[in-house]
């Protein structure tokens, strides 16, 4: 079903915990992430004795079951079991919960029912702006920026992205289409509040492109990829050029103070899976199809599009993180100036989680 339009673009408190909080409330978020694709209990081991209590938890033992969240758009390392064969020995668990975006994976790691997850840029603006208490832990560069593109019907007489002004777009507010809009916008001299912003899910975004409700449309790999060999659509604007600070891992502070060894491991598992990807492109693509329900030859383009790769939290990354904030904040887009450096450790806390292979990668 589709939802209703949201309006010219602009965003009150009330619009910012909307979309924070994904339109709906936590507890169907939280059943939309175990029961729409999520795995469970990954390990033998479903101990009740979980992170929920962070502040007391530590590196010596007491920490029972770790949960991850990721994203619809598949995660190698769940499943390829590479974080479970590194704990599970040490008698730790491991559970993982899909989530339809970042902003809601955020939300669940902010209430404390998952410890660890990856975001675009834009959502943890949206968090930090919402009060929440979650910290950046490791960066993921951008991929190519051809897996997301604004587009529209190929019948459309629009032609290019200004025949957009005083149209509906619809993208899902608050994600990293966000600044993809933004960003797509400004380099033709238009601001977001120029089009009339529709905010919908993927799903029900496409539905309403589909259906012709908006005019256009922010898709993204595997999708995209399948509407361009059908034919069906024309691309105005990819991603490509967008200069972005890329993606996160992100956990709660306490979390990531208090089981620092602990996600060191974690981190060095994802970076590791991540290495193996990027030299077996094919074979990474032969796992994620069918998790994604798609082709094999559409999952092996859609990753050589992504960069799976991962740079220490530094003073760059920061500055350039804070740059996207201040654009955020200085178009309305999030009602309140965010100082993304509250979102940070310090440098011994940050050399403590960093995996040793990513130290010499700043």
């Amino acid at each position: 079903m589709v939802r209703p339009q949201i309006g010219k673009y602009s965003i009150s408190r009330r619009d910012l915990l909307y979309t924070f909080y994904g339109l709906m409330s936590f507890s169907a978020l939280v059943s939309c992430g175990t029961n729409n694709g999520s795995t469970g209990n990954s390990s033998a081991n479903n101990s009740s004795t979980t992170l929920s209590a962070n502040a007391t938890s530590n590196n010596k033992g007491s920490t029972k079951l770790v949960r991850l969240g990721y994203q619809v758009s598949g995660d190698l390392t769940h499943e390829k079991g590479a974080i479970e064969k590194r704990l599970t020995p040490q008698g730790i668990g491991v559970t993982w919960s899909q989530f339809v975006s970042g902003p809601p994976l955020l939300e669940a790691l902010n209430v404390g029912s998952i410890d660890l997850g990856p975001a675009g840029e834009t959502p943890p603006i949206f968090a930090q702006a919402a009060g929440t208490n979650l910290i950046y832990v490791v960066n993921i560069p951008p991929g190519t920026g051809e897996g997301s593109a604004i587009v529209v019907l190929k019948d459309s007489p629009i032609q290019t992205l200004a025949g957009l002004k005083g149209k509906k777009v619809a993208y899902s507010r608050g994600t990293a289409q966000t600044f993809f809009v933004v960003k797509a916008f400004e380099e033709i001299g238009l601001k977001i509040s120029h089009i009339e912003s529709v905010n919908l899910t993927i799903a029900d975004g496409r539905a309403a492109f589909l259906n012709k409700t908006v005019d256009a449309f922010v898709e993204g790999d595997p999708s995209l990829i399948k509407l361009q060999r059908e034919g069906s659509i024309r691309v105005l604007r990819n991603a490509q050029g967008i200069k972005t600070p890329g993606g996160y891992y992100l956990a709660s502070r306490d979390f990531a103070i208090n089981n620092a060894e602990l996600l060191k491991a974690i981190l060095s598992e994802y970076y590791e899976v991540g290495q193996w990807a990027n030299k077996n492109r094919r074979a990474a693509a032969e796992i994620l199809a069918p998790k994604v329900k798609t082709d094999v030859d559409t999952m092996e383009l859609t990753l050589t599009r992504r960069k799976y790769d991962m740079k220490p939290i530094t003073e760059e990354v920061i500055s350039a993180q804070q740059k996207v904030a201040d654009l955020l904040y200085e178009l309305k887009v999030v009602p309140k100036q965010v100082d993304v450096k509250g979102a940070t450790l310090t440098a011994q806390q940050y050399a403590a989680i960093t995996p040793d292979a990513l130290r010499n990668r700043a």
